[in-house]
């Protein structure tokens, strides 16, 4: 009995001490934790950024064909329509944006968005900003977007109706155009009345000079740490980087992938993204031996990427697998380009292929194939002599055409090669009917493709949409019209002060401004 009392009171005492250890190490960690907040809170923060460009034309952003500009002007002019992280739409001037059919839309503006000297965006905004863009005397990055569009329309003081002069596959991706304060401009120009350009966005132009644009917050209660960002215009790379190594700038953009050679490799950070550049070799299928899918197949296996990237881009650029493999939320990832020399031996015996005097031969056939390329794209033509070694130590012989600019357009618009290097400045919208769609590079013609291409212009669920485009990747991996290579990367590179998500995309730098702050040495 006596036992059983002593095991009793040993557990308690045991319980006990081990509930007490506990709470001390709970309220020391708390207490460590409250420490570590307010040493945080006792950091420096400086309110003030300066962000480097290089090449600026004018902070208009229907007028400036200046990329960095064009990043910037995101932070004061705002678009009827934007384009999340993952390349969806979403409203932003617009509260509604509704299809009517093919041709009719009709947009809904948010009717509490105010410019920034306080005076109301309305629908003759939109217009003027579109019927100004539609203009012959305008050149712009933007007119691509409103081409087709035949007539726009006012139905009330936020209601616009744009008429369309044919259908156009994902046009709302179109209107992620920067609207314009039609007050601002002399009727129907845009010959500005004032020096000091207004939009809607986060930031405002608070002063304009000869080298520097300062923007400060719109809203004087923004959470936002950075309450002011100079932007220093520099003429010349040089320059640039000599005063981001000096600390004068805090943020610069480049697609240098040799910036290391004049900035080093320590003492900034790195934040990588895709660009638009996409790089891919096309082939014809409608062309003799290519037009068996099984020979384009063994000839995607041969191409080793990451040797390519290392000797031609200095491991700087991407290896993509598909158009949409650039963080698109309707790429499925499920191609699969791995370079593999086995499967594709495998796959050319199958198919009665014979290696004989290190060629392969079928009968009185050779794979021996012409490949076009611009002579005047440097890069492009190291890509082909690459391309060439590669197969033909596989046994594939490559000709290699480097023509004249002229000569390397008539070659795409007449389709008369085996193969062609080019690439696209990739669209905002998930469209693939450059590659897949009539007139394509490829000559290549697939009808289920056709069909999935016509269904996915009226469907509005995303796991829907998701699982069309699956489709159309299995398809490409199974036929391989074009092999798929690269794309080129945007570098952001940053003073180690700053600090807090940079993550975006080509699309839009700036996503996660909100939760930057500089930390003052």
């Amino acid at each position: 009995m006596k036992a059983n009392i002593f095991k009793y009171v040993f557990f308690i005492t045991l319980i006990t001490l081990t509930i007490i250890a506990i709470y001390i190490l709970y309220k020391d960690g708390n207490v460590k934790s409250i420490a570590a907040e307010q040493n945080k809170m006792q950091i420096n923060m400086a309110q003030e950024i300066n962000i480097g460009i290089l090449g600026f034309d004018t902070i208009n952003p229907i007028l400036s064909n200046n990329m960095d500009t064009q990043y910037i002007a995101k932070l004061i002019f705002e678009p009827l329509l934007d384009i999340t992280k993952d390349f969806k739409i979403e409203n932003k001037l617009a509260k509604e944006f509704s299809k009517i059919n093919d041709k009719i839309y009709i947009v809904k503006l948010k009717e509490d968005i105010l410019w920034h000297n306080k005076t109301k965006l309305t629908a003759k905004d939109v217009i003027f900003t579109i019927n100004n863009l539609k203009k012959d005397s305008i050149n712009s990055i933007y007119k691509e977007n409103v081409k087709n569009i035949e007539k726009i329309e006012q139905i009330d003081e936020y209601t616009i109706k744009i008429i369309l002069s044919k259908e156009e596959p994902f046009f709302e991706y179109k209107m992620c155009i920067p609207i314009l304060s039609s007050d601002l401009y002399e009727e129907n120009t845009l010959n500005c009345k004032t020096e000091k350009l207004i939009g809607t966005g986060k930031y405002k132009i608070e002063n304009q000079k000869d080298n520097i644009i300062e923007l400060t917050l719109a809203e004087e209660n923004s959470k936002s740490n950075i309450k002011k960002i100079n932007i220093i215009l520099k003429e010349k790379t040089k320059d640039l980087y000599k005063s981001f190594l000096k600390g004068e700038l805090d943020y610069i953009i480049t697609n240098n992938i040799d910036y290391e050679n004049y900035l080093g490799t320590m003492g900034y950070n790195v934040c990588k993204i895709q660009g638009r550049e996409f790089e891919y070799l096309v082939l014809n299928t409608k062309k003799n031996i290519l037009s068996n899918k099984e020979i384009r197949k063994a000839i995607n296996l041969m191409i080793d990427r990451n040797n390519i990237n290392y000797n031609v881009y200095n491991s700087k650029y991407t290896i993509c697998n598909f158009p949409l493999d650039y963080g698109n939320f309707l790429y499925n990832n499920s191609i699969n380009n791995d370079y593999n020399i086995s499967l594709a031996k495998s796959i050319l015996i199958e198919n009665g292929w014979e290696y004989k005097n290190k060629i392969w031969k079928n009968k009185n056939k050779k794979l021996q194939f012409n490949l076009v390329v611009n002579k005047e794209n440097e890069k492009r033509v190291d890509l082909a002599k690459l391309i060439k070694e590669q197969l033909a130590k596989e046994g594939i012989v490559i000709n290699i055409s480097q023509v004249s600019n002229n000569s390397y357009n008539n070659y795409l618009k007449n389709k008369n090669y085996d193969m062609i290097l080019t690439g696209n400045i990739i669209s905002n919208s998930p469209n693939l009917e450059t590659y897949f769609g009539e007139n394509n590079l490829s000559n290549f013609y697939n009808e289920k493709i056709k069909s999935i291409l016509k269904e996915t212009k009226d469907i509005n669920q995303e796991e829907m949409l998701k699982n069309k485009y699956l489709d159309i990747e299995k398809i490409y991996n199974d036929e391989i019209p074009f092999i798929s290579l690269f794309s080129n990367n945007i570098f952001i590179l940053s003073n180690k002060n700053l600090k807090g998500d940079l993550s975006c995309n080509w699309y839009n730098l700036f996503y996660n401004i909100d939760s930057w702050y500089k930390v003052e040495n």
